[in-house]
């Protein structure tokens, strides 16, 4: 078994027999892997703390293709994140990144420009002192680009009219004109649709500074949990999703 250092953030960790501790992991080199840390609970071992969800590491693990589970060795935190891990609306929406990171990934191929969004996304929950909303769209947005899914918001998918606005087609899983859609679905006004389309286009710094109303928010954060829900299956049971609703109701 070789010997790999890479960047890892840990999206997801539990306890394993008496005194082990399985992390899943997204890594800028060999994209979402397990590590098991043997014996890290035991005693007062701090190498526990390091496979902990939301911890940004510098991660040696000893590599065997052959098996799904990889065998932790050492660590050295890179980030730790302590304002978000301090503020529980930060953590929550930290948790729920994370987390659709963990159901939204499959398979072991890097992609670096998710990882970049993953680090550029928590590093600015942390720091932000307001727009915490708004960071979270930003990355829906950005992880659905990235992942292929990319929402269509220039023409209606059934008349290839322009939009401006629209409103959810829960058949088709696009945003559709007025016209083709009167009855049913969750709409979305001329100004959440310009508000979505600079989400998709822009960067993160361009949009920190959003100002939505109530309406708004209800209709930009609407469209884009109904969209990944749609497109991606294991979406459906993210429960940091669900408690954050609870949280931050």
């Amino acid at each position: 078994m070789a010997l790999e250092i890479t960047d890892t953030v840990i999206l997801k960790s539990f306890p394993f027999g008496d005194t082990s501790k399985i992390a899943r992991c997204y890594t800028r080199d060999y994209g979402k892997i397990s590590v098991i840390g043997k014996g890290v609970r035991k005693g007062k071992t701090l190498r526990s703390g390091y496979l902990e969800p939301l911890n940004h590491l510098s991660l040696a693990f000893y590599q065997n293709p052959r098996r799904e589970l990889q065998i932790f060795s050492k660590a050295e935190f890179i980030n730790i994140w302590t304002a978000m891990k301090q503020n529980v609306k930060k953590i929550s929406y930290g948790f729920a990144i994370v987390e659709l990171v963990d159901k939204g990934v499959t398979g072991e191929e890097p992609h670096e420009a998710l990882f970049e969004l993953l680090l550029e996304t928590l590093n600015a929950v942390n720091d932000t002192k307001g727009n915490i909303n708004v960071i979270f769209w930003y990355f829906e947005m950005k992880f659905l680009s990235l992942l292929g899914f990319r929402p269509n918001l220039s023409t209606c998918p059934n008349c290839d009219e322009t939009l401006n606005g629209g409103v959810f087609s829960n058949e088709k899983g696009e945003l559709v004109c007025t016209d083709c859609l009167q009855i049913g679905g969750n709409t979305v006004s001329s100004q959440s649709h310009k508000l979505l389309r600079k989400l998709k286009r822009e960067s993160l710094k361009d949009v920190l500074n959003l100002q939505l109303k109530r309406g708004e928010r209800s209709e930009v954060g609407g469209f884009l949990d109904r969209y990944l829900r749609y497109h991606i299956d294991a979406v459906q049971s993210v429960r940091s999703l669900k408690i954050m609703g609870k949280v931050l109701a």
